[in-house]
């Protein structure tokens, strides 16, 4: 395990309702060493309904993580003292993969969403496979 003058590093991925970032914690004192941030869109495509590009939200985590890392080797801090990372994210939010492909059906639907809508969204996507994905 590589040493560290902050000791063994902790890595936080916080996905949040419209931002993701990735901090890195000295463990021992829960300082924050760094981090970074990016907004993450909401897309509103119907009344009601809130959802998320899940490809998006991938894609931040990674940049975070990636700048997060970057800022590490620039403070002169050794990336390879990160030994855990812990993961925040918005819970209630529902995505389906497809298991052949890994690929999301549809976007992500968020957990603004009413109950209703929830339910109208995932019902949507169930008679309208060819909107949301080739298949089920």
């Amino acid at each position: 395990m590589s040493k560290s003058k902050f000791g063994p590093l902790v890595g936080a991925i916080d996905e949040g309702t419209s931002s993701c970032r990735f901090l890195a914690f000295a463990s021992n004192t829960a300082e924050v060493l760094t981090y970074h941030q990016r907004e993450v869109r909401l897309i509103y495509p119907r009344e009601g309904w809130v959802e998320q590009d899940p490809l998006e939200v991938m894609e931040a985590v990674h940049e975070c993580i990636e700048r997060t890392v970057a800022n590490l080797r620039h403070l002169d801090i050794d990336p390879s003292a990160l030994v855990a990372t812990g993961i925040s994210n918005q819970r209630e939010t529902t995505v389906v993969w497809d298991k052949l492909t890994g690929k999301p059906l549809y976007n992500a639907i968020g957990q603004w969403c009413s109950v209703s809508s929830w339910v109208d969204t995932v019902s949507y996507c169930v008679d309208n496979v060819s909107f949301c994905g080739d298949t089920v």
